[in-house]
């Protein structure tokens, strides 16, 4: 009698675990919440090429960073974007706003030099974009090599190779007629 008194009991604990289970989840649900849903909301933000990118598109994602348009690149001849303006928003929240000019190059293009260029400046505000151009803080060059040449005042910022891969169409945002080095790059000040 005991072991018959002690499977209802199990029984009726097993039932309520599953009522309060399905209760639960049906409240996730409800609210637009569920078990895959939980956690760091930046994790599902999705890099958009800049060529099909809006204000507000995040173009560079990284662990510690967004970089978000602000400001539409006006593209260049042949190959060239320059006059963009990007936020650099943090996971802490901590915001800076960029003007961001990048040249692109092609490998083997006669009287076009073998390397992508980035640079750009701290601004105060996205509509400063374009104003004023020729005055940078930091520049990188990504040799077609693999190497890096970061130049200027300052060093580039962590996002800015990554970001010349969506302006300039590498990385993974490869264009078929473009070769990518997918060696370790190594960085050279100057």
């Amino acid at each position: 009698m005991d072991s018959l008194k002690t499977r209802r009991i199990n029984k009726n604990k097993s039932n309520q675990l599953i009522k309060s289970v399905v209760i639960l989840t049906t409240c996730g649900i409800a609210h637009g919440c569920s078990s895959t849903q939980v956690g760091d909301a930046q994790s599902s933000v999705k890099e958009v090429p800049v060529s099909e990118a809006k204000v507000g598109d995040v173009l560079v994602k990284t662990n510690e960073v967004q970089v978000i348009l602000t400001a539409p690149f006006k593209p260049g001849q042949p190959n060239g974007l320059y006059d963009g303006g990007v936020k650099n928003q943090s996971t802490t929240g901590d915001i800076s706003h960029y003007e961001v000019n990048a040249i692109c190059s092609m490998p083997d293009l006669q009287g076009w030099p073998e390397y992508d260029n980035i640079y750009g400046k701290i601004i105060s505000d996205p509509s400063e974009a374009g104003k004023e151009g020729g005055n940078t803080q930091w520049q990188l060059l990504l040799m077609f090599d693999g190497e890096q040449l970061s130049k200027g005042e300052e060093s580039a910022p962590s996002w800015a190779k990554r970001l010349a891969q969506n302006l300039c169409r590498k990385g993974a945002f490869d264009d078929s007629n473009i070769e990518v080095q997918t060696t370790p790059n190594k960085t050279k000040e100057k």
